[in-house]
């Protein structure tokens, strides 16, 4: 049993959810208010029996791992940790090839720098509340508008103008002085000429304010300090150390993780007094990028508790960049998310003359268009007004803005022809230049339409001209979207196939062919060849089997064969990354029921939309070590089946995708009746309607689903 299963086998999930979620009993499952979007009519539910949870009104579920990392903003790996300490689970397995051994070492020397980071704080932040030699600190926090329970809450200090005030502290208490600069609070003498109390190290910081850094679970990392008076730098980060690194760390995360949940939506400051300041007033989903350079590091981290990102970064030049910067890592952070949209039948005006086919294309065509899955904006500042300084001037302005930010398309219309003269051909040329790649990102035809209108009129030029324009760029923009083609049901029986053209998944991670990711072969279509997914469990290939659908890898038929089917699928895209593309416009990770799949088809999609190539190296190089033997288990079931390429490939990953895709709609339809059953029992008449829309919206997606592909099984 894999430490996943020991995990889930001792950890209820009921009991986990119950710490944040006030359940009772209804019929066999327990019911709650969901902890993940503002209701007043409980539809969040809990089922022991599964081991599972689901809100039917945001459609989020899954099991104890999934409910962990969201409602605690964690990565995979984090949430495990969190849970093997719960259920007293020794993760045996140690990451980057160290012994069990070093790896406990490593653990007991970071516990020993929280110490000393917690002990650091409290003297910092005695400091500053009853130091006499603090009163010119004290000053400046009141100046900056911070009040005393602010002070407080965050546990803001003050470090002396002193070159060992903390470091004789902390040799006190029994730190040595290695710990002290490993810890980032003290730096080695480079001579001994200056020796005082401290010996051989130094206080790294001196005559600043203190703003201590923590993480997303509230654990002192490291320190800010801002300099009093002259002093240089201005602010002043800790060293990178075992705790505490620059580009991923996210000022007042721990303090703003749940409102940013609650807002839907994270607001993105560039100084600690931004932060503090936002949070005194009310406006708690606020964080700060520690050095002002918002990272990839940064987002993976937000995207888990939101998908609105708002960026209130300073209104100078510095702060243009700084969001054009942030703006750029934000699309590259957050996943794509590929949308099937079918494509308009196009028949000859002769066919449509006399009422004959609809359409010259293969039937089934369709375009996977890919979008952000993101919503992404910026919050435009006064002009020379930092945040905290238009807060406290105009907080209801401030609350305005929040509510009301600039999207991100109108953003670059205005920064992008500030500079042009949109009276002269130049500029107006310039301007379309620069604005159509930006009206191009944009998936929806509608919006796309009416930002080329609103060009159009901006530069004054035919709006025709410019949807012509338009075209050509998005033929230039080979990332932009991918084609998938699926022939009908029909003719596959019949081996018709009408294709001119059949995808092949690249070895490096993608389609590939002429420009728009095909290559050209004869048009025939492929006899289908026996898979690992038409054999029985435990048969090999080559074995005799029978062909009756009954005694076959059914679709719906338990468990133990959907976690198959997962395998499949994932040992798929393990050997063939450039199916991705192929597959997630049909599944999500929470259509998985395995942790380990699910987790491992998250990683995999992730890498995708990164643009990354896992095909070039070994998956033990990229797999967390505890999701190895299912990624083993999955490369090796895929082995099972006789090898594949081209269209081939591409039908077995969509049918294995709709598959599952088909079994989760299934078990969502049981669990909605069995809901309806227990609220017509009680004569809630508002839940019985809330729950027979999403019935029937399970039963045109099934529709879909069954004339969309033939299911074998």
């Amino acid at each position: 049993m894999s430490i996943i299963e020991i995990i889930k086998a001792k950890v209820d999930v009921a009991e986990e959810i119950g710490l944040v979620v006030s359940l009772h009993k209804s019929g066999k499952a327990l019911k709650g208010l969901c902890p993940f979007h503002n209701e007043r009519t409980a539809s969040f539910y809990v089922f022991p029996e599964t081991q599972t949870w689901r809100c039917f009104g945001c459609n989020e579920g899954g099991d104890v791992f999934t409910f962990v990392e969201k409602q605690q903003g964690l990565e995979f790996h984090e949430a495990l940790l969190y849970l093997a300490e719960k259920a007293g689970v020794p993760v045996e397995e140690a990451p980057s090839g160290r012994t069990l051994e070093e790896e406990r070492e490593a653990s007991a020397v970071k516990e020993r720098l929280r110490k000393l980071n917690e002990d650091a704080l409290l003297w910092f932040h005695q400091m500053l509340l009853r130091s006499r030699e603090a009163a010119e600190a004290r000053a400046y926090v009141q100046s900056r508008g911070i009040s005393s329970d602010t002070v407080i809450s965050f546990a803001l200090g003050y470090a002396p103008d002193k070159w060992d005030g903390l470091t004789t502290y902390l040799l006190n208490l029994g730190y040595t002085e290695r710990e002290l600069v490993i810890g980032g609070l003290a730096r080695a003498r480079e001579s001994r000429e200056q020796e005082g109390v401290g010996g051989g190290v130094y206080d790294y910081f001196r005559h600043r304010i203190i703003f201590p850094i923590r993480d997303s679970r509230g654990r002192v990392i490291g320190f800010g300090g801002r300099a009093l008076g002259d002093g240089k730098p201005k602010y002043l980060n800790s060293p990178q150390t075992l705790l505490f690194e620059k580009n991923s760390v996210l000022y007042a995360i721990d303090m703003a993780r749940d409102a940013i949940k609650q807002a839907r939506q994270v607001v993105i400051v560039e100084g600690y007094v931004d932060a503090v300041i936002a949070h005194q007033y009310g406006t708690r989903q606020t964080v700060a990028c520690i050095g002002s350079a918002i990272t990839e590091k940064h987002i993976q981290q937000l995207k888990k508790l939101t998908k609105q990102v708002t960026l209130a970064l300073d209104p100078d030049a510095a702060g243009s960049a700084a969001t054009e910067h942030g703006i750029e890592e934000a699309l590259k952070g957050f996943d794509r998310m590929v949308v099937p949209v079918p494509l308009a039948a196009r028949g000859t005006e002769k066919q449509k003359q006399y009422g004959q086919g609809k359409s010259s294309q293969p039937r089934g065509m369709i375009r996977l268009e890919e979008q952000v899955d993101a919503e992404i904006n910026v919050l435009q500042l006064p002009a020379s007004e930092d945040p905290d300084e238009f807060i406290r001037r105009d907080f209801a302005a401030w609350l305005y803005a929040v509510s009301h930010p600039l999207p991100l398309v109108d953003y670059y219309f205005s920064v992008k022809t500030v500079d042009l003269n949109l009276r002269e051909p130049v500029g107006k040329t310039e301007a379309a230049r620069r604005l159509l790649p930006v009206i191009g990102m944009i998936s929806d035809r509608i919006k796309r339409d009416a930002y080329v209108r609103k060009l159009a009129t901006m530069i004054s030029i035919d709006e025709r001209s410019l949807h012509e324009e338009l075209q050509r760029v998005l033929r230039g923009q080979k990332t932009l979207s991918v084609a998938a083609e699926f022939t009908s049901p029909l003719e596959q029986r019949s081996g018709k196939a009408t294709g001119t053209r059949s995808p092949a998944v690249s070895s490096t991670g993608g389609p590939q062919g002429d420009g728009a990711g095909w290559i050209r072969d004869g048009g025939k279509a492929q006899p289908h060849r026996t898979s690992a997914l038409d054999l029985p469990p435990g048969a090999r290939q080559g074995e005799s089997t029978t062909t009756d659908s009954s005694k076959m890898v059914g679709l719906d038929r338990g468990t133990g064969n959907k976690l198959q089917w997962e395998d499949y699928l994932i040992g798929l895209l393990l050997q063939n990354p450039g199916l991705s593309p192929h597959v997630c416009g049909i599944i999500n990770d929470g259509d998985f029921a395995g942790t380990d799949t699910r987790e491992l088809y998250r990683l995999l999609n992730s890498m995708y939309q990164r643009d990354s190539s896992p095909s070039y190296q070994p998956f033990e190089q990229f797999v967390p070590s505890e999701l190895r033997a299912t990624a083993d288990r999955a490369w090796k079931r895929v082995e099972l089946g006789s090898p594949k390429d081209g269209i081939g490939l591409i039908k077995e990953a969509v049918q294995c995708a709709t598959r599952l895709r088909r079994a989760r709609l299934l078990q969502l339809n049981i669990e909605l009746r069995y809901l309806m059953s227990e609220a017509a029992h009680v004569g809630d008449n508002i839940m019985m309607r809330q729950l027979q829309q999403q019935v029937q919206d399970i039963r045109m997606q099934l529709r879909t689903i069954n004339s969309a592909t033939h299911l074998h099984g």
